[in-house]
């Protein structure tokens, strides 16, 4: 994949998560945000896939959103959903999900049966990336509140 290739799908990522923001109705100010994040965790996707299979590569790009979406919330003080949710949807595994039912309907049950694990490995995948984002940021914070409880007062 060239970098012209994966700059034209960053741009594409960007406006697409963008209006998913705006149908999911996020606040005006954080649109850019929500399709910066997006953006740039489909960049990190498409960099993974070069050294990484899929699910690795989905794994990679969900940490970078996890971490960038808890950045913004905290710099922009609104809720880390606001982020998480649009720059997630171009990760999701909606295809995967479509074809193991096709394959389902069709009687091509081991078929239907290689499309669903690959769909849970990147389901889960994603899942923990967010839970581990989670309790390090979480920690992170519970770190520095007892810290200050414990200085010294001035």
């Amino acid at each position: 994949m060239t970098l012209f290739t994966i700059i034209v799908e960053m741009i594409v990522a960007f406006v697409a998560v963008y209006f998913i923001a705006i149908t999911l109705e996020a606040p005006k100010r954080t649109l850019r945000y929500s399709a910066l994040g997006g953006a740039l965790g489909w960049g990190v996707y498409l960099v993974g896939l070069s050294f990484l299979d899929i699910v690795g590569a989905t794994f990679m790009a969900s940490l970078f959103i996890a971490w960038i979406a808890h950045l913004f919330a905290r710099y922009l003080k609104t809720p880390v959903t606001i982020y998480f949710i649009p720059a997630f949807i171009a990760l999701v595994p909606g295809a995967g999900v479509y074809q193991s039912v096709y394959s389902f309907i069709n009687k091509e049950y081991a078929l239907a049966q290689q499309h669903l694990i690959l769909t849970l490995q990147i389901s889960g995948a994603i899942a923990l990336a967010i839970f581990i984002v989670d309790s390090l940021f979480g920690l992170m914070t519970r770190i520095k509140a007892s810290k200050e409880k414990n200085s010294p007062a001035k």
